[in-house]
């Protein structure tokens, strides 16, 4: 009897693993960051009067997972849209513009001024 007993609660064991593993087994979808979102609030039209770098950026699961990788320079002269904040990632500006810079689901342009991170002195606000 004693037998019959250890296998009955082996089994019923057995079964409510099974069960557990079932529920928990429901695939988890990573969402990322919209990089439209970002550029969202660019509302500050200005020129640029000193060169900075540019890097454009895959946007990640959190703000911590964005990838930057070096685009080029935003040369003195050209006329972009810029956020008013800096993200919390870095010093930095979000841009855009009409051709060059642009956005989509998962990218957007970031401008880095390399003379501090919270000076806004490589450009001068137009709009």
């Amino acid at each position: 009897m004693k037998r019959h007993t250890k296998l009955l609660i082996f089994v019923a064991m057995l079964l409510c693993a099974i069960g557990l593993i079932s529920t928990n087994s429901k695939t988890v979808q990573a969402t990322y960051l919209n990089g439209n979102d970002y550029t969202d609030m660019c509302k500050r039209y200005v020129k640029v009067v000193k060169t900075v770098k540019v890097y454009k950026v895959r946007t990640g699961t959190c703000e911590a997972n964005n990838h930057f990788k070096y685009y080029g320079k935003l040369k003195k002269g050209s006329h972009v849209w810029i956020s008013r904040w800096l993200m919390s990632t870095g010093g930095g500006w979000v841009i855009i513009n009409d051709g060059k810079y642009y956005s989509t689901r998962r990218t957007f342009f970031f401008a880095v001024n390399p003379h501090g991170y919270n000076r806004a002195n490589w450009y001068k606000r137009i709009a």
